[in-house]
């Protein structure tokens, strides 16, 4: 149900309750007033009538609350729903994603949610194997995938791989490996030191290399 619906039927409701009021004190005050017993005190004729009107008008109210319990019912429903939809977009825009138009928008939100999700948790999880703080935990370094997986790029050649595997104990471990351009069996990592080990051979024989075939300046 629109919004605008929904508020021209719960002006409605209000307009009711005013209406059922009343309409309980009138007809409590018309019967106090017709049936107080002529032979009465007439000074209390006032009285009793007051107190027959506001004993209508909880009569009235009370039915008329039963009555009218289901759709009020629906109606704070619908409000609450609004409510926490319009505090999700408020979030979602704070946060600098618009709320999607369509379901490809979706997708494509989701996506990179699931790309930035895999390189936080990669670098979440990184102290796991360097205790430094400074190299490996920077999200920003990882490159996220859609499948859980992520990608760190250490030097032209070299690459930290992140994924997840499951335990003897069928816990899902994080699990780092080594990728390199010169051989695709990926070497499991367990401390940043496997890194080093294997970059340090990599930088001198690059620099032999360079040497190598650098002209002489004699």
């Amino acid at each position: 149900m629109r919004a605008s619906v929904r508020r021209s039927i719960q002006a409605l409701l209000d307009g009711a309750d005013m209406v059922t009021m009343l309409a309980g004190a009138a007809s409590g005050a018309v019967v106090g007033y017709t049936y107080y017993p002529a032979t009465l005190d007439a000074d209390l004729r006032l009285a009793a009538t007051g107190a027959v009107a506001l004993g209508g008008v909880f009569l009235f109210t009370t039915v008329a609350d039963a009555l009218l319990a289901p759709l009020r019912r629906r109606f704070a429903q619908a409000d609450a729903a609004d409510m926490r939809a319009a505090a999700q977009t408020r979030a979602a825009e704070a946060r600098g994603a618009a709320v999607p138009s369509g379901l490809g928008e979706a997708l494509d939100q989701v996506t990179a949610a699931a790309e930035d999700d895999a390189a936080r948790r990669a670098a979440q999880t990184a102290y796991r194997i360097d205790l430094s703080d400074q190299l490996l935990s920077n999200p920003g370094r990882w490159r996220g995938y859609i499948n859980g997986e992520a990608s760190y790029y250490l030097a032209p050649g070299t690459v930290l791989h992140y994924s997840r595997e499951e335990s003897e104990r069928g816990i899902a471990e994080p699990r780092y490996t080594l990728l390199t351009a010169d051989d695709p069996t990926p070497v499991p990592v367990t401390n940043v030191r496997d890194i080093l080990d294997d970059l340090a051979p990599r930088a001198r024989k690059a620099a032999e290399t360079l040497a190598a075939v650098e002209p002489s300046t004699v």
